[in-house]
């Protein structure tokens, strides 16, 4: 049982790993041109891709579905709006 748990997080490690590079590259609100959106750019609080960090930290690959569903739900049409983890 403790081998699944551990499993579960090791496995997630290289989703945080390209969630963290996405933030610091080509993210409008986390990267290098957060500047000239001096107020964010993502319509839901926390951004998606600190949402997608956050879930993978507490809840490893166990919170992928949390997160393909916030990602689907990030399109045009949409109200936004807070959703924590």
């Amino acid at each position: 049982m403790e081998i699944l748990i551990f499993l579960n997080y090791a496995l997630a490690l290289p989703l945080r790993l390209l969630v963290w590079v996405y933030q610091k590259t080509i993210s409008l609100d986390h990267g290098l041109v957060r500047g000239l959106f001096p107020y964010g750019y993502c319509k839901f609080y926390p951004t998606c891709s600190a949402f997608a960090a956050t879930v993978l930290k507490q809840q490893g690959l166990k919170g992928l579905p949390k997160i393909i569903h916030r990602l689907l739900s990030c399109r045009p049409g949409t109200a936004g709006g807070v959703n924590l983890p």
